[in-house]
């Protein structure tokens, strides 16, 4: 068939053209790089998948074992609540010494209560040999201070207490914590000993009628039965034995848990690796927990003679970034782990413990068959490219030769510009890149063409281009020029940015930091302050019209672009915009918008903005997408749910009750002007938390970062 394929495309007969011949020559190389190219994406398709699936399937069997796990304990410790003595001596003890900063030796061994709680805890410990495995125990208060303890040389010491475990005790719910260590200095650390090791504890909230007077808490190393909970990825071990198949690979798995600033509270099979790093301690009995934190050190450190980079300046793995803001999901394109090593992973966030689960494997172990395949592709349509190349100058040099001497492609001018690429279009016509034709400066040229124009359509463009030459404000694209050629094309030419949308950064960031979204509706006001005081109102307000740049060594910097559906109000004639035409976009238009184009205000784009902010500061837009008209009905009938409802996660109020009186569906309810709005978003909290050096790092440190890889 490949010979039959050469034999047709070599066919030089006078009977057949060049252009005939290079069609059919283009037609094969193209349909064998497409075939070729299906088949490897088939293949990725179908192991990213068998990847996800074993991936979710070894955490799942992890946590459900480690949850199976941390139930027992508190239900082991359940028995010791329900235990009035034990309650009842421990709330006097706690009251006895609760405001005692230290005690002597001899005052608990005379303590007659002291010594018959610790015989009733080491009774109801012998009876449950199998479940505890103590170290110490103790009464810590409120305040996490530990009031008494079985060993007298940490009394008094004040512990970090995990949040969530602290408002269980005050539920009155026993609870496992997730590792904690003391709060010492560094003076004070060779006094501790091991105990300055992690440790975890069962605490057993202490109570007596309606006050809670602290927890009684049984000990435990970290390093012991909790870690191995997670080592090794035990429940994909089982697997892997009874299946011993080609698939048994995937199962070479790191499953771990970490809080939520990314330190590690298990251990982990690379711990060799990381004491070779320098990633935790020498000391062979040493561990992770609390000691290393998942973070992207932007390159494989195993492989790389280079100094260790700061390690608290580089950002959570793409993993960690999305657990520890409560979120589940899976990576099987790949990203980097701790090591710099790329790995695919699964991860869970467990509310109710107040850390997240992540199962990782090596992204070469899962994908070898599909790197070779790709090297293997790859190399056949670079011999497809080439020989395709090569035929193509034996068929095209003739006829270039046979050619008038002097001839050239052809260059589209527009007046004084050179059109170079297409980089978007739409209904208010198509942009390209471009230069002046002396200066050489790089400019964005709108251009209408001839074909396109309508009555309505001209005078729309010519307007949009009038309007908004108007406009000085930095945050406005800036118009440069404005012509009209011979043919009766109309063109304008604007500064060309580099950078993001605000669409584009959702989409490949997710939802921004409320001090983020402060900083950046901010300078969006500043651009509407300028237009809506000349009478200009926008009305196509979304995230793909706001661009991000970081240009010139200012990062972060918002410009407002395509002015083409903007309504001048100050003006009396008869509007452009038809009464019975939807003119923006729905989901971020406001309902007066909706029902009638022509009676929109400033306070229809402050309805906008407060669309964009919402998708911002979820990550969602206000609701769900479908057809226009869905939409439509929704912005007409339904109120948009608080920010925080929608995502089920903790969002400054101020914040949320901003957004969501701009998106009231009365527009006498919103704000009286941009100038009102723009004063109540600098009074909230996060207002000033987002700097220009934090912008700088984003850019330099995240968005970098993720263009490389």
């Amino acid at each position: 068939m490949f010979n039959l394929a050469l034999e047709t495309i070599g066919d030089w007969s006078p009977k057949r053209s060049r252009s005939r011949q290079l069609v059919v020559l283009w037609t094969f190389c193209l349909a064998a790089t497409i075939v070729l190219l299906g088949l490897y994406f088939a293949v990725q398709r179908s192991m990213q998948q068998m990847a996800r699936s074993t991936l979710e399937t070894i955490l799942d069997a992890n946590i459900r074992a480690h949850q199976a796990y941390l139930y027992e304990r508190e239900s082991k410790g359940g028995e010791l609540l329900r235990d009035p003595q034990l309650r009842s001596l421990a709330v006097t003890l706690l009251s006895r010494y609760g405001r005692s900063t230290a005690l002597s030796d001899s005052a608990l061994k005379d303590d007659t209560d002291f010594h018959l709680l610790r015989d009733r805890i080491a009774n109801a410990v012998k009876q449950n040999e199998t479940h505890f495995s103590i170290v110490r125990w103790g009464l810590f208060d409120m305040g996490g201070r530990l009031v008494v303890c079985s060993d007298q040389s940490l009394q008094g010491l004040p512990f970090q207490l995990p949040d969530e475990s602290l408002r269980r005790v005050i539920e009155r719910k026993v609870t496992f914590t997730r590792p904690f260590q003391p709060k010492t200095d560094s003076n004070s650390n060779e006094e501790l000993g091991m105990f300055y090791t992690p440790i975890v504890a069962l605490l057993v909230p202490i109570y007596e009628s309606s006050r809670v007077y602290g927890s009684l808490a049984l000990m435990e190393w970290p390093a012991g039965e909790f870690a191995d909970e997670f080592a090794e990825g035990l429940g994909c071990m089982e697997m892997a034995n009874e299946a011993h198949d080609s698939t048994s690979h995937l199962c070479q798995s790191e499953t771990y848990s970490f809080d939520r600033r990314g330190f590690m509270l298990s251990r982990s099979r690379y711990e060799p690796q990381l004491r070779e790093l320098g990633l935790m301690g020498s000391d062979p009995s040493s561990t992770p927990i609390l000691q290393v934190r998942i973070v992207d050190p932007g390159r494989e450190l195993r492989k790389s003679e280079a100094p260790l980079p700061p390690l608290t300046s580089c950002p959570l793995t793409k993993m960690a970034d999305h657990a520890t803001r409560g979120a589940t999901g899976n990576n099987v394109a790949g990203y980097r782990d701790f090591r710099g090593v790329w790995v695919v992973g699964a991860w869970k966030w467990m509310r109710e413990w107040g850390f997240g689960v992540a199962t990782e494997i090596e992204y070469v172990d899962v994908y070898k068959p599909l790197i070779w395949m790709r090297r293997i592709v790859g190399t056949i349509v670079g011999l497809l490219a080439v020989t395709a190349a090569t035929l193509s100058t034996i068929v095209v040099f003739p006829q270039l030769m046979s050619s008038p001497q002097g001839e050239k492609d052809s260059v589209r001018q527009l007046g004084r510009y050179r059109l170079k690429r297409l980089i978007g279009s739409g209904a208010m016509g198509s942009v390209y890149t471009g230069s002046h034709e002396l200066i050489k400066r790089d400019v964005a040229i709108k251009v209408l063409e001839a074909d396109q124009l309508t009555s309505i359509g001209a005078a729309r463009f010519e307007r949009e281009v009038q309007l908004t030459a108007k406009l000085r404000h930095p945050n406005t694209i800036a118009i440069y020029d404005y012509g009209r050629t011979e043919e009766g094309t109309f063109f304008y030419v604007m500064e060309y940015l580099k950078g993001i949308t605000l669409q584009e950064l959702v989409d490949h960031y997710g939802r921004q930091s409320a001090d983020r979204v402060v900083y950046l509706m901010l300078q969006v006001c500043g651009s509407l302050r300028e237009a809506h005081a000349c009478g200009i109102v926008h009305r196509d307000i979304k995230p793909a019209n706001i661009f991000l740049t970081a240009q010139a060594g200012v990062y972060d910097f918002v410009k407002m672009l395509d002015f083409g559906l903007v309504k001048e109000t100050s003006r009396d004639n008869v509007e452009l915009t038809q009464i019975d035409s939807i003119t923006g976009t729905p989901m971020y238009m406001s309902p007066e918008s909706v029902r009638d184009a022509s009676t929109a205000d400033a306070r229809s784009d402050l309805y906008s903005v407060a669309a964009v902010g919402y998708l911002l500061l979820t990550g969602v837009p206000i609701f769900d997408s479908g057809p226009s008209v869905d939409i439509c009905l929704k912005q007409l009938n339904e109120l948009p749910l608080r920010p925080s409802e929608r995502i089920q996660l903790e969002i400054p109020d101020d914040l949320q009750d901003i957004l969501m009186q701009c998106l009231a569906k009365d527009a006498q309810k919103r704000p009286a002007s941009i100038d009102e709005l723009a004063t109540a978003l600098s009074h909230c909290r996060d207002h000033g938390g987002w700097s220009s050096e934090d912008a700088r790092r984003w850019w330099s440190d995240i968005a970098v970062t993720a263009d490389q890889s």
